[in-house]
């Protein structure tokens, strides 16, 4: 990839950054979660998935660990979706943009490699749009619903 397709990619990627972000902020917001302006720092975000998943944020020194990372962060997805009620399909659709973004990033070449990471990035960034939806509550260590008798 030329200079130009990496500028590209790095604007689709910073953009996708900030709609997340907002998106994050706006949910721990709604959750009650505090400092969820840490949606927009590196790592911080992080730890806000942890919170909005009911973990500890701590855990965020895993992620040095890469496909443990990669495991955490989609546990973390399906624990805040199935709280929400957004699980299907948007946790596979982001399961799968990690997918395509990394063989898009590592295994093609050339323009095809730049349009499969573009691909991967902006299904990525549907998904979290999806799943951190704040007119969805998530529910935060929600007790159980009583059985129907």
């Amino acid at each position: 990839m030329g200079t130009t397709e990496v500028t590209l990619l790095g604007l689709i990627q910073i953009v996708g950054w900030i709609i997340v972000g907002i998106r994050l902020m706006n949910s721990c917001n709604v959750a009650g979660v505090s400092n969820g302006w840490l949606a927009f720092i590196p790592i911080g975000n992080m730890t806000r998935w942890a919170r909005l998943a009911g973990a500890n944020p701590w855990l965020v020194i895993l992620f040095i660990i890469p496909i443990v990372g990669l495991i955490i962060s989609i546990v973390w997805l399906n624990r805040i979706s199935e709280s929400n009620g957004t699980k299907s399909p948007w946790l596979w659709a982001y399961v799968v943009s990690l997918v395509v973004a990394y063989v898009g990033t590592l295994a093609l070449g050339g323009t095809g490699s730049l349009i499969v990471t573009i691909v991967g990035v902006l299904l990525g960034v549907a998904a979290q749009w999806m799943i951190f939806d704040p007119e969805k509550p998530i529910r935060l260590n929600a007790p159980a619903a009583p059985a129907a008798a």
